[in-house]
């Protein structure tokens, strides 16, 4: 199986999932066990886990370390969708991640604000 046709049924799954979630009306909540209505799904993921580890262990044999790290991607989306159908994961928080180039100067002026903070707070 293609790392293509993996992408295509994992987004397949999320939809399938978000419209679960649509459906029940606050029903399951999180750290509440599931319902037999998610169970199909989660046998589905659990079945493209296995078979995304296959396509990773052949494409790691054969030295194409791209296509494995994709598939690593893969693997780890699909846990996550295990996790929130479980509501073992708090959808709620959401995490930002910022990518800032600094130059030297900047970054030196910064470290030097930091340290300068971090003595004061440990000389009280």
């Amino acid at each position: 199986m293609r790392l293509s046709t993996v992408t295509a049924r994992v987004t397949t799954l999320e939809n399938i999932l978000t419209r679960l979630r649509l459906e029940q009306t606050g029903s399951c909540q999180s750290g509440e066990p599931m319902d037999d209505s998610t169970v199909p799904v989660l046998k589905q993921l659990q079945k493209l886990a296995k078979e995304t580890k296959r396509i990773k262990e052949q494409t790691e044999a054969s030295g194409d370390y791209r296509m494995a790290l994709a598939c690593i991607h893969e693997i780890c989306r699909i846990l996550e969708l295990v996790a929130k159908l479980g509501g073992e994961l708090d959808e709620k928080t959401q995490t930002n991640i910022l990518n800032v180039n600094l130059d030297s100067g900047t970054g030196k002026r910064i470290a030097e604000m930091y340290l300068a903070r971090l003595r004061k707070l440990e000389a009280k």
